[in-house]
């Protein structure tokens, strides 16, 4: 007798459907059945990943109509722009049918907020895309944590350094590189990096100073609008097509790049930060710097972190795949080799995948990528823009309820 699949449904079928997609509807244990996409050539980009048919799914352009047909779903991913996260999720959610939602979890502290009314009040599963928690590198991180090796956490550094392949991909997208869209370059791209800080620092966040704007792809008149007709082509960096991260396994987002992939990188419209520098103070005291800046590449590019505890150090570059840790005590250092996993986001993409499994699997199950963890990491992205754009440090304050005002 065949064992029967679990069914699930994707909404939203551009570049972060992929790693889903190749997971899930090539596994011997999932069909899918369903996908809703305005554009029909984002749905067939992402089939090209997978096993299956066109033919073999029923297909919608209105995620509404998905959910008032599809009655027999046993999970669901939502892989929307930013901005249309908030409405299908909780469709989803009030259904009970666990739901893997791309990050971030709003654009909106408001939107976040009405999300978390609905898990409070329907108790979905629901897991948040921090694929980054499920890569080796920061798993070991966190076990090294955990283990006491390093003591109490003092501060923790944290940069992203984006590599041209996504530079290009945030500053060019027909939806990234608009605020009101993506919810800005902080919540598009660090959005992961926040909630890494989150759950390492262990405290709530409880005030934030930031600074940052466009400092390197600004307007250029000397440069035509589209990179065909450029003089600088044989030379520019960013013509048409600049190299993706091999190590981050970022490169099928190449095979969804749209039109807008041959207009100037520098006179594109758009108005998101390109750089930015955030600090942090946490309720226990631990103390957080972080850096994001745009146009990097060579060693030590991609993301880097650095923790210092009361017992000793820890430092490693996630593309490099090792982890240091330093014993004050005694001087001595141990190098770590980080597992290489062949797969996006340096391992995290097919494992985070597999939560949704797990959780179709086990009703019972709900990972720690949860909607709070969602909502921090928003509060401080957008906490920052705002600082930056003020010129001022935020206080987050907390009501009962665990939500947060800026002061």
């Amino acid at each position: 007798m065949e064992k029967k699949k679990f069914k699930i449904a994707i909404i939203g079928c551009g570049a972060r459907s992929v790693p889903y997609a190749m997971t899930l509807a090539n596994h011997e244990e999932v069909e899918l059945v369903a996908c809703a996409d305005p554009d029909i050539n984002h749905l067939r980009t992402m089939l090209s990943f997978t096993s299956v048919k066109e033919e073999d799914i029923r297909i919608y352009s209105d995620w509404k109509d998905l959910c008032d047909n599809e009655k027999e779903l046993d999970g669901a991913v939502i892989a929307t722009p930013n901005y249309l996260h908030h409405q299908p999720a909780a469709e989803i959610m009030k259904r009970g049918i666990p739901l893997a939602l791309e990050k971030p979890l709003t654009t909106t502290m408001k939107d976040s907020e009405f999300l978390l009314d609905i898990v409070r009040e329907y108790r979905p599963q629901l897991l948040i895309g921090f694929v980054l928690r499920s890569t080796p590198f920061y798993h070991k991180v966190r076990e090294i944590i955990d283990s006491g090796r390093i003591g109490r956490i003092i501060s923790i550094q944290a940069d992203e350094l984006v590599t041209p392949g996504i530079s290009s991909v945030i500053s060019r997208s027909p939806w990234r590189r608009f605020t009101a869209l993506s919810g800005g370059t902080m919540m598009e791209k660090c959005s992961h990096d926040m909630d890494l800080i989150n759950w390492f620092a262990g405290g709530r966040p409880v005030a934030i100073n930031s600074f940052g704007g466009s400092m390197i792809f600004r307007p250029n008149p000397s440069l035509p609008q589209e990179c065909l007709n450029c003089q600088l082509k044989d030379s520019c960096l960013y013509y048409k097509e600049p190299p993706f991260s091999e190590a981050a396994g970022d490169a099928h987002l190449q095979k969804t790049l749209h039109d807008e992939m041959d207009r100037c990188i520098y006179n594109i419209d758009k108005d998101i930060s390109d750089n930015q520098v955030v600090s942090i103070l946490y309720s226990n005291g631990v103390l957080v710097n972080f850096t994001l800046a745009f146009n990097c590449r060579g060693e030590r590019a991609g993301r880097n972190l650095h923790i210092i505890g009361t017992a000793g150090r820890l430092w490693g570059n996630i593309d490099q795949n090792q982890i240091g840790v330093c014993d004050t005590a005694t001087g001595e250092t141990e190098i770590m080799d980080i597992p290489v996993v062949n797969s996006g986001h340096n391992g995290g993409d097919t494992r985070h995948a597999l939560e949704l499994l797990k959780m179709m699997k086990d009703r019972t199950y709900r990972p720690n990528q949860d909607a709070y963890a969602g909502y921090l990491s928003n509060a401080l992205c957008i906490a920052s823009d705002i600082s930056a754009a003020e010129a001022r440090q935020l206080r987050l304050e907390y009501d009962s309820n665990g939500f947060i005002q800026f002061i």
